[in-house]
């Protein structure tokens, strides 16, 4: 698994790709930390919860890899319920 620094965060202009409408759906209890999940162009996607406010609130994962974090859940997903494991 690819581990990115947490000193960079909500540089979603450097991932274009990632700004799109997204079906996310809650996310089973399988990983304690991956809260969402959805199915892209045949690629799963996750968002993980990290130790806020230590790290950035959110990190995108695609294909096992982590892509993106992020702070504020963006406009253009619309954000499922939380789970309540």
């Amino acid at each position: 698994m690819n581990i990115l620094s947490f000193d960079i965060a909500n540089n979603w202009e450097d991932f274009p790709e990632c700004k799109k409408d997204v079906a996310w759906q809650t996310a089973a209890k399988n990983d304690e930390h991956i809260v969402f999940i959805a199915e892209v162009e045949s690629s799963q996607w996750g968002i993980r919860m990290n130790d806020f406010p230590d790290e950035p609130l959110y990190t995108l994962i695609v294909g096992g890899e982590e892509r993106l974090h992020f702070d504020d859940w963006p406009k253009f997903w619309e954000r499922p319920a939380f789970p309540g494991w």
